[in-house]
């Protein structure tokens, strides 16, 4: 029965060769075999053993109706197929095969690390927040569904608030629920090298089947693709065999992809194919959460005062939380815990830079004309072009905030403006923020490059 079933798929798969184009069959059906088959009456079930979940999970989901469709279309009235994860075909001499009895054992095989994975960067430590929350969502049904959901998916947002993290937590929950499955995580710069030394050690052949058969590809930092022209060519080709194939591409960036300038227009075009999501740098509360739970990681416990005060100093990404937490913990134990807290606060203050740049107006208005690409000219001049005015509001905000300056002397330096107008932009501005995390982001990216 075991040969009369093999024979039986042998027939499908020339019938299913039909039916979809030679890359599926080869992607999704090359290597299966029957593992087992059993008749019931004058009915036969097929047991097809394939090499992984995830093959599994996509021939279940894209080809179940075109599978049955072939059956039929090869004469096998009554007759159907169930998939299971096997690693090998069955011996075919004198061992006698398992008999099926309703229950088939997956056989379980080694998951293959391409690169090494952070184990500690997963979905359970991932402190959500609103700055993330849409990346968090987009990052967890794609680990779930590798190819299915979301492809590509491109995470941005500036240094330090949690991309890599997401990457890896991708890669990490893939290997850990999908059988077989071949990750690979690497920088645009580690993918750069890798090529340059291909095409140095004439080694094409062995750079493609690394970065082409992986399951799902987990690449950091693209933006550095930029102005790499050929680099950027072979990374297109890699790409649509990827996507192609059914399987997934997670990239990650610091910028939007239209954004991200001397990268070719037609990888930008794959990369809003799929779904963006910018993560943001996180609010107090949510720096305060990500405190507690790196303190959680360490064993430690914090006074909620310090906590508070960790919080509010850092306006940063979570890197930066990381490293003001690191030097006090550090300061702390050389103490043996016995410092104060205004020693704390003065050994971790004295640690932290010193501003390159410190804020002036004409340091503000240098930094706010750059970011919205209005000159100074323009911006205190009378234009009420929504861009200008835009510009010139939050001029009027960080003249306020970072230099505590008269609204007198705001007005005359945004172009003669009355106090009311500066009343009116300082407080348009706050509201935004309040109320539109975006903003709040380009805020916060405006005045660290103040401070730059």
């Amino acid at each position: 029965m075991q040969k009369d079933g093999q024979k039986v798929w042998s027939d499908v798969c020339s019938r299913l060769k039909l039916q979809i184009s030679a890359s599926a069959f080869r992607t999704w059906f090359s290597g299966s075999f029957v593992l087992d088959s059993k008749e019931d009456g004058e009915k036969l079930l097929l047991v097809v053993g394939i090499k992984n979940n995830f093959l599994k999970e996509q021939i279940e989901n894209r080809y179940k109706d075109t599978v049955s469709k072939a059956i039929l279309d090869s004469g096998f009235k009554d007759t159907s197929a169930i998939f299971v994860v096997a690693n090998k075909e069955p011996k075919t001499d004198s061992i006698k095969a398992p008999i099926f009895t309703g229950v088939v054992q997956e056989v379980i095989t080694a998951k293959t690390r391409l690169d090494s994975l952070n184990p500690n960067h997963t979905f359970s430590n991932f402190v959500v927040g609103f700055s993330n929350n849409l990346a968090y969502l987009a990052a967890t049904k794609v680990a779930g569904n590798l190819g299915g959901a979301y492809n590509p998916l491109m995470i941005y947002g500036s240094v330090g608030v949690g991309k890599t993290h997401l990457l890896q937590a991708i890669g990490n929950q893939v290997l850990s629920t999908v059988i077989d499955a071949k990750v690979l995580y690497v920088t645009s710069e580690k993918f750069t090298n890798d090529f340059l030394d291909s095409l140095r050690n004439k080694t094409q052949a062995s750079f493609r089947q690394k970065y082409r058969t992986c399951d799902l590809l987990l690449v950091d930092d693209i933006q550095f693709l930029a102005g790499k022209e050929s680099t950027q060519d072979e990374f297109f080709h890699t790409f649509n065999e990827i996507c192609l194939s059914g399987k997934q591409v997670v990239l990650a960036s610091d910028r939007h992809p239209r954004d991200l300038g001397r990268l070719k227009e037609r990888l930008v075009s794959r990369f809003l194919g799929g779904m963006t999501a910018d993560i943001g740098l996180p609010d107090l509360e949510m720096r305060t959460a990500i405190i507690r739970a790196k303190c959680a990681e360490r064993g430690m416990h914090l006074d909620p005062e310090l906590v508070d005060w960790v919080a509010k100093e850092s306006t940063g990404g979570v890197r930066e939380l990381e490293g003001i937490l690191t030097s006090m913990l550090a300061y702390m134990k050389i103490n043996a815990g016995k410092a104060s807290f205004e020693d704390i606060k003065l050994a971790v203050s004295g640690n932290k830079p010193s501003l390159k740049n410190p804020p002036t107006p004409g340091r503000i208005m240098e930094v706010v004309s750059k970011h919205f690409k209005v000159d100074s000219i323009t911006l205190r001049g009378s234009s009420r072009k929504a861009n200008i005015v835009q510009a010139r509001q939050v001029l009027m905000y960080f003249l306020r905030t970072e230099l505590g300056l008269p609204l007198e002397q705001i007005g005359d330096i945004t172009g003669g403006r009355d106090h009311s107008t500066v009343i009116h932009g300082v407080e348009k501005v706050g509201r935004l923020i309040s109320a539109n995390q975006k903003r709040k982001d380009d805020i916060l990216r405006i005045q660290s490059l103040i401070h730059a």
